[in-house]
């Protein structure tokens, strides 16, 4: 994401002071979203990247800032290592942690056995694209992905279940998606059909499901502004329920700080976030 680029473009710069030339970011926004000479969409874009007829809404509070608040749990490098032992599939962190977030927040929720909920997952569509988008593309290019199940499945399944929905779901949005998205694009624009971003917003209560950004790529310990790297990564308050953020941790080394907003007169113990499921345990 642009984050991620900033960082690239950053470092590119620092180094060119020191003994290299530093070459130019890559701006050409049209040209990362060429339609078809025909232009063909054959997935429902409308109702997923628009508001359309059928997409989900959710209701909207009023001075959000004090009906949501905001809270962190760090997870340590030992608990990443253990709860990828009890995946026991080659995974990401980001798939494995969301994983086991998914099944705390569904369990807190007090959610019916038979009720969905799914994730709304931030999807970098730079490698995924054909051709593939230049890594110094400065900017953004994502796309959805919702991975969905009923509670009891995400309260009942092995980590290993819920982390192969979670890569399913990620998978689906490929090269022919991404074109098919640029495709319907274009197709809006010659009819002149007005669409309605699903940006969520402020107050937004997602319950049953969730939102989730991963910045876990951002190396932001690395950027060096003249006084050193940074002590600290700080994001805004999150004003919807159900959002939630990764980041490196700054006071973990090797963990990662999970930032999530959640209803104020919820009374969640973060604590369930340490404890893992012994439904899954790691293969002997």
């Amino acid at each position: 994401n642009i984050k991620t680029a900033w960082m690239i473009l950053h470092n590119m710069i620092i180094q060119d002071d020191r003994d290299m030339e530093m070459g130019s970011p890559f701006l050409d926004r049209a040209a990362t979203a060429v339609p078809r000479t025909v232009p063909t969409p054959v997935f429902d874009h409308r109702s997923t990247e628009f508001k359309g007829e059928d997409g989900r809404s959710y209701p909207v509070v009023p001075d959000s800032m004090t009906k949501i608040k905001n809270v962190t749990v760090r997870f340590t490098a030992e608990f990443i290592a253990e709860l990828k032992a009890r995946v026991g599939i080659r995974s990401s962190t980001f798939q494995c942690l969301l994983a086991h977030a998914w099944n705390k927040i569904t369990g807190a929720r007090g959610l019916k056995p038979e009720q969905f909920t799914q994730v709304r997952v931030a999807v970098n569509c730079r490698a995924r694209a054909s051709p593939p988008v230049p890594p110094d593309f400065f900017g953004n290019m994502v796309l959805w992905a919702f991975p969905r199940l009923r509670a009891r499945d995400v309260l009942g399944w092995s980590y290993r279940g819920v982390v192969e929905a979670i890569r399913d779901a990620v998978a689906r949005v490929d090269a022919e998606y991404i074109q098919s998205f640029v495709d319907f694009g274009s197709v809006a624009d010659a009819t002149g059909e007005g669409l309605v971003a699903t940006a969520a917003a402020n107050g937004t209560m997602f319950c049953p499901d969730l939102e989730v950004d991963s910045s876990l790529g951002f190396r932001f310990n690395q950027i060096d502004l003249g006084t050193g790297p940074p002590s600290a990564f700080i994001t805004p308050d999150l004003p919807n329920e159900g959002l939630m953020i990764f980041l490196p941790s700054c006071a973990a080394s090797g963990g990662v700080d999970l930032i999530m907003a959640i209803p104020e007169d919820h009374d969640h113990d973060t604590a369930t976030f340490y404890s893992l499921d012994e439904r899954a345990k790691p293969k002997m």
